[in-house]
């Protein structure tokens, strides 16, 4: 009996079962690399700007502000009036009729949905109850948190409707995600009380690039 062709023989199958173990694996790997990638995809979804106004606000005023989103977004609309309730007042002013900017995001909360942005315009003065160590400080705008998709604004105390828009885009700005900017020529800067829009009506490079990113024609 002739054993080196037995193990010749032997060794060539192992050889071929060895190969076709291992292109078997590599077509697997290959589809699950396929698979994995195909999973990973990036969202184009383009939230709609849902457009409030929240007791009497202006036709010019609301047309105003409208006309300039539309300008700079390709998604929006303006939806309607919603009445200012009494229990959104402040109790901690008594010489001054102001409305907590907390309380009327909450009622904006329950226009928002996965699909929009819900932003509210009033000509009424608006405040926060225990800020910037006072029992009640007024402000000009307010998101309900970072990435929340909601806020409120005012036209009350910025200077004509540049400002004003100024402010909403601010605001627009903590509802997709912006946090306060460091850059003092940024207008997504922290206010601490002021009035950072008389000095400054655009975003810093790195906050203009974000919102870029989130469908705003700066």
């Amino acid at each position: 009996m002739d054993y080196s062709m037995i193990i010749k023989n032997g060794f060539l199958l192992c050889c071929v079962c060895i190969t076709i173990c291992l292109f078997g694996c590599n077509r697997k790997n290959k589809a699950g690399a396929q698979h994995v990638t195909t999973n990973i995809e990036v969202s184009k979804t383009v939230p709609t700007v849902c457009l409030y106004t929240l007791g009497n606000v202006s036709t010019n005023l609301r047309e105003a502000m409208f006309d300039s989103l539309k300008a700079h977004y390709p998604k929006c609309k303006y939806v309607g009036n919603i009445a200012l309730d009494k229990k959104t007042l402040t109790t901690k002013r008594k010489d001054h009729v102001r409305y907590r900017a907390d309380l009327l995001n909450e009622q904006l909360k329950a226009f928002k949905s996965d699909s929009t942005i819900v932003i509210g315009l009033t000509q009424e003065d608006i405040g926060l109850d225990n800020f910037r160590n006072r029992p009640h400080s007024g402000i000009m705008g307010l998101a309900s948190g970072i990435g929340s998709g909601i806020a409120v604004f005012s036209s009350y105390r910025p200077h004509g409707y540049g400002q004003l828009f100024c402010v909403m885009l601010h605001e627009i700005g903590h509802t997709q995600g912006l946090r306060h900017c460091h850059d003092t020529n940024c207008m997504m800067q922290n206010g601490n009380g002021g009035n950072p829009f008389a000095k400054t009506n655009s975003f810093c490079a790195k906050c203009k690039e974000f919102m870029k990113n989130r469908h705003w024609n700066l």
